[in-house]
């Protein structure tokens, strides 16, 4: 039985058409595409908040919208946790209240979430007392959150929270939606249209373009599709590496990929151990490090190359080469997928086919850590 089915059209008046199916199998699943392919419209349907022409959207063995039946489970039935990109926290109510609220909201045959636990993971003890004016726009989603959490949520949504961070912040509070996730284990819809964000937390991806789906894959499968993403107009895929064993030491900075070693630049507030093993603190306690970083500060060698600057040669092997009219992409399994863009020149005398080892040579001043 799936967590989530949905398969709903609806016509707006300025002729847009949202025609969507896809089921929610996994722990987090995102909603990615651009502006106007019809997310949010998704989102409101399965929260009730818009009813569309023909559907039918069921909440584990639970029916709650079926347009044959005339049946439409109002917002407050649905048992669904909502963070949205604006925070929506009652101004005159201080952040422990706030919280009460979710809580008030749960009904009796909702599970139970103790508030003393969702302060507690989401670390936000010391902003009880305050209003959500004073707050940071990352302190405001963190407690956005433990509200939708504190109702019981069967599902919880968010809809771009976001959006309007910055990317320190975005980084943030995507580790404390991961904890969430894993304390929980509540499902989640995602939306987003950051490939990073979604690379970061997501189990599952389902691409929507102009109210349809055009593809529903694991993060690495979906996002490694130029159709879809509109690679032709844009700057192509991201990189985004999870790192292990993260060390802080002195001028520089390492991690791991797999059994290889990566050298970063020094390490400001990320989630590592100095060299003496001290914490380097900054982060969500247990939270984990990624290092992000364009195809383009990567290049490709099919012989490992010694005497040159760059600190960092990944050792890989060709997966999937797409090439464009200007550019090559081509993604390189080195335990986990990266993307180098290349000319087709280079494309050609390297002669990058599937199966190829490659070197993958990185500048570790190119290389952005997240945590």
């Amino acid at each position: 039985m799936s967590l989530l089915s949905f398969q709903c059209r609806h016509q707006y008046p300025g002729g847009f058409e949202l025609d969507v199916a896809f089921e929610l199998n996994h722990p987090i699943t995102s909603l990615f595409g651009p502006s106007g392919s019809g997310k949010t419209s998704v989102l409101s349907i399965v929260a009730g908040f818009l009813r569309p022409q023909t559907g039918k959207v069921r909440l584990g063995d639970r029916t709650v919208l079926d347009t044959a039946g005339r049946m439409h489970l109002p917002p407050e039935r649905r048992e669904l946790g909502v963070v949205f990109q604006d925070h929506l926290l009652f101004p005159h109510l201080t952040v422990e209240d706030n919280l009460r609220y979710g809580q008030r909201r749960r009904s009796r045959r909702r599970r139970s979430i103790e508030l003393s636990r969702v302060v507690e993971v989401l670390e936000i003890g010391g902003l009880l007392r305050r209003y959500p004016g004073r707050l940071s726009g990352g302190e405001q989603q963190r407690v956005a959150l433990g509200r939708a959490l504190l109702c019981g949520p069967q599902l919880l949504l968010m809809d771009e929270p976001l959006a309007s961070l910055d990317a320190r912040l975005k980084a943030r509070i995507l580790a404390y939606l991961q904890r969430v996730v894993a304390e929980w284990q509540i499902p989640t819809l995602f939306v987003s249209h950051a490939q990073a964000d979604v690379r970061r937390v997501a189990d599952w991806v389902v691409i929507l373009k102009q109210g349809r789906v055009v593809t529903s894959a694991t993060p690495d499968v979906a996002l490694g599709q130029p159709e879809p993403l509109g690679w032709k107009n844009s700057t192509g895929p991201v990189n985004l590496l999870r790192l292990e064993q993260v060390q802080s030491c002195d001028d520089h900075a390492t991690g791991r990929v797999g059994d290889q070693l990566l050298y970063l630049p020094p390490l400001e507030a990320a989630a590592a151990t100095t060299c003496g093993g001290a914490p380097s603190g900054g982060a969500p306690s247990g939270s984990p490090t990624f290092v992000q970083f364009s195809p383009t500060d990567v290049t490709l060698s099919r012989h490992d190359v010694a005497g040159l600057s760059a600190r960092n040669h990944l050792q890989g092997r060709v997966c999937q080469v797409v090439p464009l009219r200007q550019a090559v992409f081509v993604a390189i399994d080195v335990g986990q997928v990266l993307w180098a863009e290349v000319t087709p020149e280079a494309a050609a005398e390297l002669e990058l086919t599937p199966g190829s080892p490659v070197i993958c040579l990185l500048k570790a001043h190119s290389l952005h850590v997240v945590d």
